[in-house]
Order: C-alpha cells, then sequence, then structure tokens
C-alpha cells in the first residue's frame, strides 16, 4: 500500500484573493411582469447595456480589470 501525503490548504487571503467585492444582489424575486416592465423602460428611455465578454479560461482577467475599475459596465465569462 503507498502512503497519500497531502499539503495543507493554504486559508483563504481575503484581500488579495476577494479584492473587498461583497456585494450579493438577487435578481430571484422579479416576475415576469416585472421583467416587461423593466423592457418597456429601457425600449422608451433608449437604455445601452455594455458587457464586456471573457472566456472562462481568463476568469481571474475579468476579476483583476474589475477590481482595478477597468471595465466599463459588466463583465460576462462565456464558457
Amino acid at each position: 500500500m503507498a502512503g497519500i501525503y497531502l499539503s495543507d490548504i493554504p486559508p483563504l487571503n481575503y484581500d488579495r484573493d476577494l479584492f473587498q467585492e461583497r456585494t450579493l444582489r438577487s435578481v430571484t424575486a422579479n416576475t415576469r411582469a416585472d421583467g416587461r416592465k423593466l423592457l418597456a423602460f429601457a425600449a422608451k428611455h433608449r437604455l445601452r447595456v455594455e458587457a464586456v465578454a471573457y472566456p472562462m479560461t481568463h476568469a481571474s482577467d475579468a476579476l483583476a480589470d474589475l477590481a482595478a475599475d477597468r471595465v466599463n459596465g459588466a463583465a460576462v465569462l462565456v464558457p
């Protein structure tokens, strides 16, 4: 039988790894009627949504860009 040796899992450094982003937003409470109202409002007021797409393999780049305020709009990970 071979022995299995594992190293300790390092503790998570919140300052370094999470960029102090601690806001949790939920959209699950919206109804279809809410969505229709939002889309009607957006059409009436000509709202434009800006998004920056990142491949899933560049998720760390997306986080770094968000932390450095280099994203105008939303960062979206694409599988």
